[in-house]
């Protein structure tokens, strides 16, 4: 009877601990989604500005094209709108900081993991391209506008700079750049919805004996 009594403590405290496990794991996973979750709504803002630059940015290339001088107004306005740019920055390492918090353990469900560490590496390399965007408008644009546009009152001192193969260049590096975030940003939002699904999955299975 003792040695029964003995290993019916040993499962309850087994079963317990399996408790507390599944516990911890829900919780993880939860935050999980609610960070990628506002991840996506963060994307989905910083897409709708990419896509605007990028027609604004085609629209200018257009102007040059044609050199349409009546037109100058409109393409020094959009030369500035070049010094903005979309930015989507994960300063954060979901699957990093997982690991180190030893949290990455309690995360049964390999596909998910996998997953996460899919979507760091997308996270990168849109951490990237937005480097990348920055610096074409410190190195390229800034000089190539300076003493052209008056940034006061957007007068326009060197029209015939506007209309420069160089100033075109930069529209069209810009274009081909804001194409490429839009698949990035995309992609990005592809896996962020297989992740939830996978984790709505995973929380909605039965848990304990």
């Amino acid at each position: 009877m003792v040695v029964i009594g003995i290993l019916i403590a040993l499962q309850i405290n087994n079963w317990n601990n399996e408790r507390i496990q599944q516990e911890e794991a829900a919780k993880t996973y939860h935050n999980i989604k609610i960070q990628i979750i506002d991840d996506a709504t963060e994307l989905k803002k910083v897409r709708e500005f990419n896509a605007y630059f990028s027609g604004q940015y085609a629209k200018a290339n257009e102007i040059i094209k044609t050199k349409d001088k009546s037109k100058s107004d409109s393409l020094a306005i959009i030369a500035m709108v070049l010094s903005q740019n979309s930015n989507f920055h994960r300063s954060g390492n979901i699957y990093e900081t997982l690991v180190n918090s030893g949290e990455l353990k309690l995360l049964k469900n390999e596909e998910v993991t996998r997953n996460l560490q899919k979507l760091e590496m997308t996270y990168n390399r849109i951490n990237e391209l937005e480097e990348v965007h920055w610096d074409i408008i410190m190195n390229e644009l800034s000089p190539e506008l300076k003493g052209v546009i008056s940034y006061a009152d957007l007068t326009i001192n060197k029209p015939e700079k506007l209309f420069s193969i160089e100033l075109q260049n930069i529209f069209i590096e810009s274009i081909f750049l804001t194409k490429g975030k839009e698949a990035i940003y995309d992609q990005a939002l592809k896996e962020i919805d297989t992740l939830v699904v996978l984790i709505d999955e995973e929380l909605d299975q039965p848990k304990g004996p």
